[in-house]
């Protein structure tokens, strides 16, 4: 007799809407709880907040006929998160590099994103965002 085993994808669609971002948000929250992986469950979970947000409010300019496709798997090692929406993109290569300023009140996902994901890539279109996070790593003071 086979034991259960978690699920290891994720995967959802959802409207521009930022309201569907909450609750997929919980969604992400209960398949790392499920899944075991409370370790990385506060990083995933911001990560894909901030690039769903983005996906929304920018990618898609909230056209709620558009979707924002989620993909969160877990393996061995890594955990990846992706994300696309059906905007124009964006030139990630000039905004890789741009610091937030301290006073704006958005503008921060990207930072946010390689403050916590070990890899970051967008695909050339810039309207993809894969993210890859260590599963056993823990978050500690410098």
């Amino acid at each position: 007799m086979k034991a259960h085993l978690p699920a290891r994808w994720l995967r959802r669609v959802i409207r521009s809407r930022p309201t569907e971002v909450d609750t997929v948000c919980l969604e992400i929250r209960a398949f790392m709880a499920a899944s075991g992986l409370t370790v990385r469950s506060f990083a995933v979970e911001l990560i894909a907040r901030e690039c769903l947000n983005n996906a929304v409010l920018h990618g898609n300019q909230q056209h709620a006929d558009k979707n924002v496709r989620l993909e969160l798997h877990w393996g061995r090692r890594w955990l990846r998160l992706q994300i696309a929406d059906e905007g124009a993109g964006f030139n990630w290569r000039t905004a890789r590099g741009r610091p937030a300023e301290a006073s704006a009140v958005s503008g921060r996902g990207l930072a946010i994103a390689k403050l916590y994901a070990d890899r970051v890539a967008f695909n050339r279109r810039g309207n993809q965002i894969t993210l890859w996070l260590d599963k056993n790593k823990t978050l500690t003071k410098n």
